[in-house]
């Protein structure tokens, strides 16, 4: 990985939705950055030099000013209270609730849900390779236990039909909660484009993995129209927030 060169870097992998979050708040309000890869299938963000940034052992990473913070959700908010300029935090108090609640609901259900119904064919080809031996090496190096746990299944225990069944339905189920946000205005906290909707665009990218599972965006047409829009956006170019392909 590079070393820090000036006041505000992002450690980050170009596949990872929660760094996407963050490379789309920055590019809405023009921040300038330095970009740091960190390549996850040479479990760079493993190892004790990352570790000393992050304790989770995850991407993304902010550092800014030689301080780090972690967590995707607190980094985008952070970036608006440190950048005051191009606020992406609605004025509006109820609003700014709303933005929030669906800042927990990416955090605690959907990022869970595509972890399961994905990382067997995300992860698995490479893990399913890994000797006992190597497994154990590398589970050691994991310092996050529930995360341990996820390498340990995708390497010697797969997610099973029934665990990525209820992700499905948690994706399903996230759909249908913002098609009833929309209909009370054009983003999900209302009249103004928010946190919220970044939050959710890394996944709704995604959606399309799940087509043979029944999932189909055009079955959402408030989705849909908010879909096209958020997409239409340069930031959201410029971020990259881009289908994931696997290798089966």
């Amino acid at each position: 990985m590079d070393e820090i060169t000036g006041d505000l870097a992002l450690y980050h992998a170009w596949v990872s939705s929660a760094s996407r979050r963050v490379r789309f708040a920055l590019e809405e309000k023009g921040i300038t950055y330095q970009g740091i890869l960190v390549n996850l299938l040479a479990f760079e963000q493993h190892t004790p030099a990352y570790i000393a940034i992050n304790p989770n052992g995850v991407v993304p990473t902010l550092v800014h000013r030689g301080t780090p913070v972690v967590e995707s959700s607190v980094i985008c908010e952070y970036l608006d209270e440190a950048f005051p300029e191009t606020p992406l935090r609605p004025d509006d108090p109820h609003a700014r609730g709303r933005m929030r609640v669906w800042a927990k609901w990416t955090d605690e259900v959907v990022i869970r849900a595509f972890q399961v119904a994905n990382w067997n064919r995300m992860m698995g080809p490479t893990a399913r390779q890994w000797s006992d031996t190597e497994v154990e090496k590398r589970l050691a190096a994991v310092p996050v236990p529930d995360r341990r746990e996820d390498w340990r299944r995708v390497a010697r225990e797969p997610f099973t039909e029934a665990e990525i069944d209820h992700a499905v339905r948690n994706i399903r189920r996230t759909l249908e909660r913002m098609e009833s946000a929309l209909a009370d205005g054009p983003w999900l906290a209302g009249e103004t484009f928010s946190l919220a909707d970044i939050h959710l665009s890394p996944y709704i990218v995604r959606i399309g993995e799940h087509a043979e599972r029944g999932i189909h965006l055009a079955d959402y047409p408030k989705c849909s129209d908010w879909w096209q829009r958020l997409t239409a956006r340069p930031a959201f170019t410029r971020a990259r927030i881009e289908p994931v392909t696997f290798k089966d």
